[in-house]
């Protein structure tokens, strides 16, 4: 539908009809075979891929924070490509420019002030879901530093690095104090 809209997408893509486009996270992928027309269909699972897109294991637990961002850059350099490399640039350059208006598609459906409101609606959801998250990670972080002691709080930390200074310093002094105690004995031997 996207591609349907967008024109100038479908005509850049046009120009590497027949190639195929895997995106590989983790154990899934999904490969799409470019047609003449700029438009994709479902690659089969025996079809050799032009571009292959992977994200790989370690780094799968930044990708949240990467789409949460909506930062083309930071998502890419999640991406591990390999493969042709006109085609994989047309695909960076679409992940980039390509914005999908989602009231514009729901408005196609439920009309203008309906897709208003549930655009708006969406949005209080998500903000609410960020909050509650927000919220979560505080209270574990809380519990983990001040009630069970599994984790330091800033305080006890700043404490800690505080103690450990003066331990050393006094470590500096006993140091000090015993090698010149060797010195004063190995001149009266």
């Amino acid at each position: 539908m996207l591609l349907r809209r967008e024109d100038w997408a479908a005509r850049k893509l046009s120009g590497h009809a027949g190639k195929t486009v895997n995106f590989t996270l983790n154990r899934l992928t999904v490969g799409l075979t470019l047609q003449a027309n700029g438009f994709v269909q479902p690659a089969g699972h025996e079809v050799a891929a032009d571009v292959a897109l992977t994200i790989p294991p370690g780094k799968l637990a930044r990708l949240p924070r990467a789409l949460g961002s909506a930062d083309p850059d930071e998502i890419t350099a999640l991406l591990h490509i390999e493969g042709d490399a006109a085609l994989a640039r047309v695909v960076s350059d679409l992940a980039r420019d390509l914005r999908w208006d989602i009231e514009d598609d729901l408005a196609r459906l439920f009309g203008d002030i309906a897709a208003a409101r549930i655009r708006q609606g969406a949005g209080a959801v998500a903000a609410g879901l960020q909050s509650a998250g927000r919220s979560l990670a505080g209270n574990v972080g809380e519990y983990l530093s001040e009630e069970s002691g599994q984790v330091l709080g800033r305080p006890a930390f700043e404490q800690w690095r505080q103690d450990l200074r003066a331990a050393a310093a006094r470590l500096d002094v006993l140091e000090r104090g015993v090698a010149g105690l060797e010195r004063r004995s190995a001149h009266r031997a």
